[in-house]
């Protein structure tokens, strides 16, 4: 396939309201040698998206502008560079992170009809497998099943999922319950329990209008909390960790200002975190290869999802913004 000298791309000039995104012509600069072009199949939407083009997690760099979102794209490549021999035109291939888009911006973000990265960013993707079902689970499986494996969790254990409607949640929540675990999801909506249940919570707790989760989890109940909130519900998830329970932080939507006395702390806690920013090439491939074989024995199934045309990103981070949509949304260019 011969690529285009002109494509398109979302773009954002300045933060602000979603409508702020628009779909644009750009030029493809010339590829060095050591990286890849694909043509985009699907490009997920991410809740750091949403941020970061708002502002409210601003890019680091002195002059951001024109940006382009998306921490993940799936799609077939069409061009290598002179010194590349990892993959070939014609593979299928996912990258992530590694400064795509997201709060570093050194790369125009997965949001275009091509993405160009190194060689070394992205992972190849069995050809058998379908690649919206591969793209569903993504970022958002490399992110839930590096937090499930931090949990430790085992047949019987119950854990509560924080933010369990999300694409990330929606993994962790049948990851949990594959592995034989009583799932506790919890959510700020009230329309999304016949959602939470069909993707094996056994129970939902509302904890919206100031709703709290020690109100209706006892203390000390249970072996394990994924939080994915943070300052609003940090304090509650520590609260009901039984002696020697587990907690892996995956995100802070709510704030990351956490209380914590030395008290809990002295029942043997273990308290830990995980963040996709600091993924390499190596760790995506090494997840890519799991979850795809994962996803092939039907061990792991696709979070449901959404698809839009690229072009209504603006639409989709509305949505997103008014907690309308459940697992996972994804842009066709």
């Amino acid at each position: 396939m011969t690529t285009p000298s002109m494509t398109k791309a979302i773009q954002i000039t300045a933060y602000g309201p979603p409508e702020n995104l628009r779909w644009v012509d750009v030029t493809l600069a010339p590829l060095p040698a050591d990286e890849v072009r694909f043509k985009v199949h699907a490009a997920p939407v991410n809740h750091a998206d949403m941020e970061i083009c708002s502002g409210n997690w601003p890019v680091q760099l002195d002059a951001p502008f024109p940006y382009t979102p998306g921490l993940e794209a799936l799609g077939d490549v069409v061009t290598v560079g002179a010194a590349v021999t990892s993959v070939k035109p014609g593979d299928r291939v996912i990258t992530m992170m590694q400064k795509l888009g997201g709060i570093h911006g050194v790369r125009a973000g997965g949001y275009q009809q091509f993405v160009t990265v190194a060689a070394d960013a992205v992972a190849i993707v069995p050809p058998e497998l379908d690649p919206l079902q591969v793209a569903a689970l993504g970022l958002a499986a490399v992110t839930a099943l590096a937090g499930i494996e931090r949990l430790a969790l085992q047949p019987g254990h119950t854990v509560v999922i924080h933010g369990a409607s999300g694409g990330v949640g929606s993994v962790a929540v049948a990851a949990a319950k594959a592995l034989g675990a009583r799932v506790v999801a919890t959510t700020t909506s009230r329309s999304k329990d016949d959602y939470l249940q069909s993707i094996g919570a056994d129970s939902v707790i509302y904890l919206g209008d100031k709703a709290r989760l020690t109100d209706q989890v006892a203390a000390k109940s249970v072996d394990a909390v994924m939080e994915l909130s943070g300052q609003a519900t940090f304090a509650d998830s520590v609260a009901v960790l039984r002696r020697g329970g587990r907690l892996c932080a995956l995100g802070a939507v709510t704030g990351g200002e956490l209380n914590l006395s030395i008290w809990d702390l002295l029942h043997e806690l273990i308290l830990t975190g995980y963040s996709t920013e600091n993924l390499t090439g190596a760790d995506l491939r090494k997840a890519i290869a799991t979850i795809c074989n994962l996803l092939s024995t039907g061990q792991l199934a696709a979070p449901p999802f959404t698809t839009f045309p690229m072009a209504d990103a603006a639409k989709v981070h509305a949505l997103m913004a008014q907690s309308q949509l459940m697992g996972r949304a994804i842009l066709l260019p």
